[in-house]
């Protein structure tokens, strides 16, 4: 895979975080891991989107079924999601 090297300017203070995180794999992997990641979420917000657009929203009561059906590991740390 080619690659580009690129210059940013970055919180001094998240850029120590995440050399920690990093490790032994270094800053760019992480960096070019996250940037896949939200690239991918933001794609996936897109086709939501197209979705809500062409069909509607999904019901109140269909998301209510599927968060019940879903395990959650930590339930206070849920933050309730709103439709796309």
């Amino acid at each position: 895979m080619p690659v580009e090297k690129v210059s940013l300017s970055l919180d001094a203070g998240l850029v120590a975080r995440a050399r920690r995180v990093a490790g032994h794999r270094g800053l760019s992997a992480l960096v070019n891991e996250a940037l896949r990641i939200k690239l991918q979420h933001e794609r996936l917000r897109a086709v939501l989107a197209e979705m809500d657009a062409e069909f509607g929203p999904v019901p109140a009561e269909e998301l209510d079924r599927a968060r019940g059906a879903w395990p959650v590991r930590n339930a206070a740390k849920r933050k309730p999601r709103r439709s796309a």
